[in-house]
């Protein structure tokens, strides 16, 4: 299963709806059990990560509202350790980010989390 299939999969198990909406002024935002994704995210390369980092926010019981740094640090670690799972024929950070939209600004943040991965499948 790709990683945008597992996206769909967590959806339906944990009961969320996704709803496009076009005047919406960021990417997506996790509104109780239903995820508001703007209309131009929805084909973008960026999908997928931004899909993660929304159900994150839901798993964690964390929200846009208070627009802590903190809960967006954790969302975004989280999202990125969900789109992990399978990075066996990944060959770099950054084609892995490429692969998932995940924006450069948290190359530092993929290595935290892969590299653990990554040099556990070596030994």
């Amino acid at each position: 299963m790709n990683n945008e299939e597992k996206v769909w999969d967590i959806l339906e198990k944990l009961g969320l709806t996704v709803t496009v909406y076009s005047n919406l002024h960021t990417d997506a935002v996790t509104v109780n059990n239903q995820i508001l994704v703007s209309g131009r995210i929805l084909n973008s390369p960026g999908f997928v990560y931004v899909m993660a980092h929304e159900i994150a926010h839901f798993v964690l019981h964390t929200d846009h509202r208070s627009n802590s740094i903190k809960n967006e640090a954790e969302a975004n670690r989280w999202a990125i350790q969900f789109l992990a799972s399978d990075v066996d024929h990944i060959r770099s950070y950054v084609e892995f980010m490429q692969i998932n939209g995940i924006p450069g600004k948290l190359l530092d943040l993929v290595q935290d989390v892969l590299t653990p991965i990554v040099l556990s499948r070596v030994e």
